[in-house]
């Protein structure tokens, strides 16, 4: 079964992936395992990107897949986005090395990479 919902359609139309969601891995609830948080009975295995009581939260999960050099040179710089929205994205790709420098001021890529770290250890 493929993973579904607004983030798996902004994925397959950016980078036209389709995730098996059998692959996917929820890091968020990795990290939360064993958590002595007293709100862990009310609080969803999430990252909440307001204060717990705003309902805003989401899962950061990942998906590892392997790509020649090729595969990845046709995918930097890449322009996509549905023209009827008149949306525009362009696809970014770093080193890994750099990521944190690069996703320094978007806070869900800092989570996201932070979370990697910590769970790759």
């Amino acid at each position: 079964m493929a993973f579904s919902g607004n983030a798996a359609n902004e994925i397959l139309e950016e980078t036209e992936f389709k995730i098996p969601r059998e692959e996917l891995i929820d890091m968020t609830a990795l990290a939360l395992e064993g958590s002595r948080n007293s709100d862990a009975t009310t609080l969803r295995s999430a990252m909440y990107t307001r204060s717990f009581s705003s309902g805003d939260f989401i899962a950061i999960l990942l998906w590892e897949k392997e790509l020649d050099h090729l595969e990845t040179e046709d995918l930097r710089g890449k322009v996509t986005g549905k023209r009827i929205d008149k949306e525009r994205t362009k696809l970014r790709i770093y080193d890994y090395e750099d990521l944190w420098r690069e996703g320094a001021r978007d806070a869900k890529t800092l989570t996201a990479w932070a979370l990697y770290e910590v769970l790759s250890r």
